[in-house]
């Protein structure tokens, strides 16, 4: 009888690893892997769309501020999780905790820090991927 193959036989806990070190910090899961300037590229877009997002007045979503926007609260504090580290350290430091909405900029700095955990979240699964073997 013939084996069948499954595609990518690496240790299942080096990829499980290597995801919650990518989620954590924005570009470590491919820095580990030994991919430096897709790490680099990727890790720093995630943190200077962070910044960005910081600069325009943007606050994060989540469970301190759920009783005030209801169930959007949880889907936008999903998207501003997937920044990982940044993100609970900004909740620690009470750093883009706020509403800012007497800046006109303040949406978009939502937005910035929403599509920052969006992108890491890709950046998490890429790095995931590459260390399951599916990419190279």
């Amino acid at each position: 009888m013939e084996e069948i193959r499954i595609q990518g036989d690496k240790s299942s806990f080096n990829a499980w690893l290597t995801g919650s070190l990518a989620w954590a910090l924005p570009g470590a899961g491919h820095f580990l892997q030994g991919h430096l300037v897709r790490g680099g590229v990727l890790g720093g877009s995630v943190f200077c769309i962070y910044f960005i997002g910081w600069l325009l007045g943007g606050h994060l979503y989540g469970l301190h501020n759920a009783s005030e926007m209801g169930f959007l609260a949880y889907v936008f504090g999903f998207c501003d999780l997937g920044s990982g580290l940044l993100y609970l350290l900004s909740l620690v430091a009470n750093i883009a905790v706020l509403d800012h909405s007497q800046l006109a900029t303040s949406e978009y700095g939502d937005r910035f820090l929403m599509v920052a955990g969006l992108l890491n979240y890709l950046c998490m699964l890429d790095a995931f991927d590459i260390a399951v073997g599916r990419k190279k």
